[in-house]
Protein backbone atom coordinates (compact mmCIF):
# COMPACT_ATOMS: atom_id res chain seq x y z
CA UNK A 1 0.00 0.00 0.00
CA UNK A 2 2.78 2.43 0.22
CA UNK A 3 3.23 3.27 -3.36
CA UNK A 4 -0.39 3.92 -3.26
CA UNK A 5 -0.02 6.08 -0.26
CA UNK A 6 2.77 7.92 -1.93
CA UNK A 7 0.43 8.21 -5.62
CA UNK A 8 -2.56 9.22 -3.23
CA UNK A 9 -0.65 11.83 -2.05
CA UNK A 10 1.28 13.65 -5.64
CA UNK A 11 -2.02 13.24 -7.48
CA UNK A 12 -3.84 15.91 -8.32
CA UNK A 13 -6.97 17.26 -6.60
CA UNK A 14 -9.99 15.99 -8.64
CA UNK A 15 -12.99 16.32 -7.61
CA UNK A 16 -15.00 13.78 -5.01
CA UNK A 17 -17.69 11.61 -6.57
CA UNK A 18 -21.16 12.57 -6.15
CA UNK A 19 -23.24 9.90 -6.83
CA UNK A 20 -23.35 6.50 -7.91
CA UNK A 21 -24.54 5.87 -11.11
CA UNK A 22 -26.05 2.67 -13.01
CA UNK A 23 -23.78 2.55 -15.92
CA UNK A 24 -21.34 2.97 -12.93
CA UNK A 25 -21.72 0.24 -10.99
CA UNK A 26 -21.95 -1.86 -14.82
CA UNK A 27 -18.69 -0.55 -15.62
CA UNK A 28 -16.93 -1.59 -12.20
CA UNK A 29 -18.12 -5.26 -13.07
CA UNK A 30 -15.56 -4.94 -16.58
CA UNK A 31 -18.50 -7.06 -18.70
CA UNK A 32 -15.24 -7.75 -21.35
CA UNK A 33 -14.02 -9.95 -18.97
CA UNK A 34 -16.78 -12.08 -18.44
CA UNK A 35 -16.45 -14.68 -21.50
CA UNK A 36 -13.70 -17.14 -20.42
CA UNK A 37 -16.10 -18.10 -17.24
CA UNK A 38 -19.19 -19.05 -19.31
CA UNK A 39 -16.95 -20.69 -21.75
CA UNK A 40 -15.16 -22.80 -19.06
CA UNK A 41 -18.34 -23.61 -17.43
CA UNK A 42 -20.11 -25.06 -20.16
CA UNK A 43 -17.17 -27.05 -21.54
CA UNK A 44 -16.96 -28.61 -17.75
CA UNK A 45 -20.72 -29.12 -18.30
CA UNK A 46 -20.38 -30.89 -21.63
CA UNK A 47 -17.54 -33.04 -20.31
CA UNK A 48 -19.37 -33.92 -17.52
CA UNK A 49 -21.75 -35.58 -20.09
CA UNK A 50 -24.54 -35.43 -17.96
CA UNK A 51 -26.30 -32.70 -19.79
CA UNK A 52 -30.18 -33.66 -21.50
CA UNK A 53 -32.09 -31.16 -23.44
CA UNK A 54 -34.70 -30.42 -21.07
CA UNK A 55 -35.33 -26.86 -19.55
CA UNK A 56 -33.54 -27.96 -16.34
CA UNK A 57 -30.44 -28.00 -18.35
CA UNK A 58 -31.06 -25.05 -19.46
CA UNK A 59 -31.85 -23.08 -16.38
CA UNK A 60 -28.77 -24.68 -15.17
CA UNK A 61 -26.42 -23.58 -18.06
CA UNK A 62 -28.03 -19.95 -17.42
CA UNK A 63 -27.38 -20.15 -13.55
CA UNK A 64 -23.98 -21.74 -13.65
CA UNK A 65 -22.89 -18.77 -16.66
CA UNK A 66 -24.07 -16.05 -14.70
CA UNK A 67 -22.02 -17.28 -11.39
CA UNK A 68 -18.82 -17.53 -12.59
CA UNK A 69 -19.62 -14.80 -15.33
CA UNK A 70 -20.99 -11.63 -14.12
CA UNK A 71 -20.89 -12.34 -10.39
CA UNK A 72 -17.67 -14.15 -9.54
CA UNK A 73 -15.71 -12.37 -12.51
CA UNK A 74 -17.20 -9.53 -11.73
CA UNK A 75 -16.66 -9.53 -8.37
CA UNK A 76 -13.04 -9.64 -8.60
CA UNK A 77 -13.00 -6.67 -11.07
CA UNK A 78 -15.28 -4.58 -8.59
CA UNK A 79 -13.35 -5.13 -5.91
CA UNK A 80 -9.93 -4.72 -8.28
CA UNK A 81 -11.29 -1.34 -8.74
CA UNK A 82 -11.94 -0.21 -5.48
CA UNK A 83 -8.15 -0.78 -4.18
CA UNK A 84 -6.62 0.38 -7.49
CA UNK A 85 -8.77 4.10 -7.34
CA UNK A 86 -5.46 6.05 -6.87
CA UNK A 87 -4.06 4.20 -9.71
CA UNK A 88 -6.86 4.54 -12.21
CA UNK A 89 -6.87 8.40 -11.00
CA UNK A 90 -3.39 8.54 -12.62
CA UNK A 91 -3.62 5.73 -15.49
CA UNK A 92 -7.15 5.23 -16.10
CA UNK A 93 -9.11 7.93 -15.40
CA UNK A 94 -12.01 6.91 -17.25
CA UNK A 95 -12.59 4.39 -14.45
CA UNK A 96 -15.81 4.68 -12.48
CA UNK A 97 -14.26 5.30 -9.13
CA UNK A 98 -11.72 8.59 -10.69
CA UNK A 99 -14.18 9.30 -12.85
CA UNK A 100 -16.68 10.24 -10.66
CA UNK A 101 -19.28 7.85 -11.52
CA UNK A 102 -19.15 5.43 -8.18
CA UNK A 103 -18.75 6.39 -4.94
CA UNK A 104 -16.48 4.85 -2.52
CA UNK A 105 -19.18 3.26 -0.43
CA UNK A 106 -21.37 2.51 -3.21
CA UNK A 107 -18.47 0.60 -4.63
CA UNK A 108 -17.97 -1.05 -1.32
CA UNK A 109 -22.01 -1.90 -2.27
CA UNK A 110 -21.39 -2.91 -5.23
CA UNK A 111 -18.70 -6.16 -4.78
CA UNK A 112 -20.78 -6.97 -1.49
CA UNK A 113 -23.76 -7.50 -2.82
CA UNK A 114 -22.21 -9.48 -6.23
CA UNK A 115 -20.39 -11.50 -3.70
CA UNK A 116 -23.93 -12.46 -1.94
CA UNK A 117 -25.48 -12.98 -5.36
CA UNK A 118 -22.68 -15.24 -6.15
CA UNK A 119 -23.43 -17.69 -2.95
CA UNK A 120 -27.06 -17.63 -3.47
CA UNK A 121 -26.65 -18.54 -7.01
CA UNK A 122 -24.24 -21.12 -6.10
CA UNK A 123 -26.79 -22.82 -3.67
CA UNK A 124 -29.70 -22.26 -6.35
CA UNK A 125 -27.37 -24.43 -8.68
CA UNK A 126 -26.58 -27.15 -5.96
CA UNK A 127 -30.31 -27.65 -5.35
CA UNK A 128 -31.87 -27.23 -8.56
CA UNK A 129 -28.82 -29.56 -9.87
CA UNK A 130 -29.12 -32.01 -7.25
CA UNK A 131 -25.43 -33.06 -7.47
CA UNK A 132 -22.55 -31.68 -5.48
CA UNK A 133 -24.00 -28.80 -3.73
CA UNK A 134 -22.11 -28.50 -1.22
CA UNK A 135 -19.10 -28.96 -3.65
CA UNK A 136 -20.13 -26.25 -5.96
CA UNK A 137 -20.42 -23.59 -2.60
CA UNK A 138 -17.22 -24.28 -1.50
CA UNK A 139 -16.02 -23.54 -5.25
CA UNK A 140 -17.29 -20.48 -5.07
CA UNK A 141 -16.36 -19.17 -1.79
CA UNK A 142 -12.71 -20.51 -3.03
CA UNK A 143 -13.43 -18.62 -6.49
CA UNK A 144 -14.53 -15.06 -4.42
CA UNK A 145 -11.27 -15.49 -1.83
CA UNK A 146 -8.94 -16.06 -4.80
CA UNK A 147 -10.64 -13.03 -6.69
CA UNK A 148 -10.04 -11.02 -3.36
CA UNK A 149 -7.19 -12.03 -2.72
CA UNK A 150 -5.74 -10.76 -5.88
CA UNK A 151 -6.49 -7.50 -5.25
CA UNK A 152 -6.09 -6.69 -1.08
CA UNK A 153 -3.54 -6.18 1.15
CA UNK A 154 -1.45 -7.71 1.87
CA UNK A 155 -1.41 -10.72 -0.58
CA UNK A 156 -2.19 -8.79 -3.87
CA UNK A 157 -1.57 -11.22 -5.89
CA UNK A 158 -1.72 -8.75 -9.00
CA UNK A 159 1.44 -7.22 -7.84
CA UNK A 160 3.77 -10.51 -8.44
CA UNK A 161 4.68 -11.85 -11.69
CA UNK A 162 3.90 -15.62 -10.84
CA UNK A 163 1.13 -15.43 -8.42
CA UNK A 164 -1.00 -12.73 -10.90
CA UNK A 165 -1.21 -14.66 -13.48
CA UNK A 166 -1.73 -18.09 -12.41
CA UNK A 167 -4.10 -17.17 -9.76
CA UNK A 168 -6.06 -15.30 -12.45
CA UNK A 169 -5.54 -18.96 -14.54
CA UNK A 170 -6.83 -20.81 -12.00
CA UNK A 171 -9.82 -18.82 -10.79
CA UNK A 172 -10.99 -18.08 -14.68
CA UNK A 173 -10.09 -21.32 -16.07
CA UNK A 174 -9.98 -24.24 -13.61
CA UNK A 175 -12.62 -23.47 -11.19
CA UNK A 176 -15.17 -22.57 -14.13
CA UNK A 177 -14.47 -25.96 -15.71
CA UNK A 178 -14.53 -28.11 -12.56
CA UNK A 179 -17.90 -26.09 -11.64
CA UNK A 180 -19.52 -27.03 -14.90
CA UNK A 181 -18.45 -30.72 -14.18
CA UNK A 182 -20.17 -30.73 -10.74
CA UNK A 183 -23.23 -29.21 -11.48
CA UNK A 184 -24.18 -32.16 -14.35
CA UNK A 185 -21.92 -35.03 -12.64
CA UNK A 186 -18.94 -36.63 -10.36
CA UNK A 187 -16.00 -35.16 -10.66
CA UNK A 188 -13.56 -36.64 -13.46
CA UNK A 189 -9.89 -36.49 -13.54
CA UNK A 190 -9.72 -35.90 -17.75
CA UNK A 191 -11.45 -32.54 -16.72
CA UNK A 192 -9.39 -31.66 -13.87
CA UNK A 193 -6.63 -32.28 -16.71
CA UNK A 194 -7.95 -30.30 -19.26
CA UNK A 195 -8.91 -27.34 -17.36
CA UNK A 196 -5.02 -26.78 -15.82
CA UNK A 197 -3.32 -26.70 -19.17
CA UNK A 198 -6.10 -24.08 -20.16
CA UNK A 199 -5.06 -22.26 -17.13
CA UNK A 200 -1.61 -22.49 -17.30
CA UNK A 201 -2.00 -21.29 -21.11
CA UNK A 202 -3.93 -18.24 -19.47
CA UNK A 203 -1.31 -17.61 -17.37
CA UNK A 204 1.01 -17.60 -19.78
CA UNK A 205 -0.78 -15.31 -22.15
CA UNK A 206 -0.92 -13.12 -19.12
CA UNK A 207 2.60 -12.35 -18.65
CA UNK A 208 2.76 -11.51 -22.60
CA UNK A 209 -0.06 -9.04 -21.74
CA UNK A 210 2.49 -7.21 -19.35
CA UNK A 211 4.86 -6.08 -22.40
CA UNK A 212 2.26 -3.39 -22.86
CA UNK A 213 3.30 -1.71 -19.40
CA UNK A 214 6.32 -2.24 -18.40
CA UNK A 215 7.39 1.28 -18.21
CA UNK A 216 4.68 2.41 -15.99
CA UNK A 217 4.78 -1.09 -13.83
CA UNK A 218 8.31 -0.11 -13.13
CA UNK A 219 6.88 3.34 -11.80
CA UNK A 220 3.74 1.98 -9.88
CA UNK A 221 6.43 -0.79 -8.15
CA UNK A 222 4.33 -3.84 -9.41
CA UNK A 223 6.49 -6.66 -9.87
CA UNK A 224 5.85 -8.09 -13.24
CA UNK A 225 7.98 -10.67 -14.50
CA UNK A 226 8.70 -8.39 -17.65
CA UNK A 227 9.75 -6.01 -14.73
CA UNK A 228 11.59 -8.12 -12.76
CA UNK A 229 13.42 -10.86 -15.47
CA UNK A 230 13.39 -8.70 -18.29
CA UNK A 231 11.09 -9.12 -21.72
CA UNK A 232 13.44 -11.93 -23.35
CA UNK A 233 13.33 -13.98 -19.90
CA UNK A 234 9.44 -13.32 -19.49
CA UNK A 235 8.96 -14.60 -22.44
CA UNK A 236 10.85 -17.90 -22.01
CA UNK A 237 8.50 -18.26 -18.68
CA UNK A 238 5.36 -17.33 -20.37
CA UNK A 239 6.42 -20.12 -23.41
CA UNK A 240 7.25 -22.60 -20.68
CA UNK A 241 3.79 -22.07 -19.07
CA UNK A 242 2.07 -22.15 -22.48
CA UNK A 243 4.17 -25.12 -24.30
CA UNK A 244 4.69 -26.99 -21.74
CA UNK A 245 1.64 -27.69 -20.45
CA UNK A 246 0.40 -29.06 -23.68
CA UNK A 247 3.33 -31.02 -24.16
CA UNK A 248 1.80 -32.79 -21.11
CA UNK A 249 -1.00 -32.50 -22.34
CA UNK A 250 -0.36 -34.24 -25.51
CA UNK A 251 1.19 -37.57 -23.77
CA UNK A 252 -2.01 -37.92 -21.28
CA UNK A 253 -4.24 -37.89 -24.22
CA UNK A 254 -1.96 -40.82 -25.97
CA UNK A 255 -1.84 -42.93 -22.66
CA UNK A 256 -5.52 -42.52 -22.37
CA UNK A 257 -6.25 -43.23 -25.70
CA UNK A 258 -7.66 -40.51 -27.37
CA UNK A 259 -4.86 -40.11 -30.19
CA UNK A 260 -6.67 -37.68 -32.61
CA UNK A 261 -7.06 -35.15 -29.85
CA UNK A 262 -3.65 -35.63 -29.56
CA UNK A 263 -2.67 -35.28 -33.02
CA UNK A 264 -5.05 -31.74 -33.02
CA UNK A 265 -3.08 -30.54 -29.95
CA UNK A 266 0.34 -31.54 -31.61
CA UNK A 267 -0.67 -29.43 -34.52
CA UNK A 268 -1.31 -26.97 -32.27
CA UNK A 269 2.16 -27.01 -30.29
CA UNK A 270 3.54 -26.62 -33.69
CA UNK A 271 1.72 -23.45 -34.89
CA UNK A 272 2.41 -21.77 -30.97
CA UNK A 273 6.27 -21.88 -31.87
CA UNK A 274 5.53 -20.51 -35.45
CA UNK A 275 4.15 -17.71 -33.73
CA UNK A 276 6.05 -17.11 -30.74
CA UNK A 277 9.64 -17.01 -32.82
CA UNK A 278 8.17 -13.72 -34.30
CA UNK A 279 6.89 -12.51 -30.65
CA UNK A 280 10.58 -13.30 -28.85
CA UNK A 281 12.37 -11.08 -32.42
CA UNK A 282 9.98 -8.37 -31.78
CA UNK A 283 8.29 -8.56 -28.50
CA UNK A 284 6.08 -5.68 -29.02
CA UNK A 285 2.38 -5.29 -27.64
CA UNK A 286 1.31 -5.46 -31.70
CA UNK A 287 3.60 -8.27 -32.21
CA UNK A 288 1.78 -9.90 -29.42
CA UNK A 289 -2.01 -9.36 -30.62
CA UNK A 290 -0.91 -10.96 -34.32
CA UNK A 291 0.83 -13.82 -32.22
CA UNK A 292 -3.25 -14.59 -30.38
CA UNK A 293 -4.56 -14.34 -33.73
CA UNK A 294 -2.26 -16.64 -35.28
CA UNK A 295 -0.73 -19.39 -32.23
CA UNK A 296 -3.98 -19.79 -30.01
CA UNK A 297 -7.23 -20.48 -32.50
CA UNK A 298 -6.57 -24.37 -32.21
CA UNK A 299 -6.09 -24.42 -28.40
CA UNK A 300 -9.82 -23.09 -28.13
CA UNK A 301 -10.75 -26.55 -30.56
CA UNK A 302 -8.22 -29.05 -29.10
CA UNK A 303 -10.26 -28.28 -25.28
CA UNK A 304 -13.94 -28.78 -26.56
CA UNK A 305 -12.99 -31.26 -28.74
CA UNK A 306 -11.84 -32.49 -25.77
CA UNK A 307 -14.90 -31.96 -23.30
CA UNK A 308 -16.82 -33.82 -26.29
CA UNK A 309 -15.06 -36.64 -26.16
CA UNK A 310 -14.54 -36.73 -22.06
CA UNK A 311 -18.64 -36.48 -22.28
CA UNK A 312 -19.08 -39.41 -24.11
CA UNK A 313 -20.54 -37.41 -27.48
CA UNK A 314 -20.04 -39.45 -30.59
CA UNK A 315 -18.45 -39.10 -32.82
CA UNK A 316 -15.94 -37.34 -30.45
CA UNK A 317 -16.46 -40.23 -28.25
CA UNK A 318 -13.56 -42.57 -29.62
CA UNK A 319 -11.22 -39.75 -30.75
Amino acid sequence: MGSQETLAQNKPNTPRPAKSTLRGHLDLLDPVTWVAGPQGFISGAVASGGMKLDWQTLGLIIIGSILVGPLTIGFSQSINDFFDRELDAINEPTRPIPAGLVTLNGAILNFTVIALLAIFSAVLLGLLGGQNSGFIIILTILGLALGAMYSIPPFEFKRNGITGPLSVGLGYNLMTWITGNMVFGPFKTEILVVALVNAFVAAGLLVLNDLKSIEGDKKLGLRTLPVMLGVKKALWVSYIYIDLSQAVYVVYLAAIGHYWIALIQVVALVLQFFAQRPLYQNPTHTQYKKYLLTGNGLIAVVAFVSALSFGGYDPFRTW
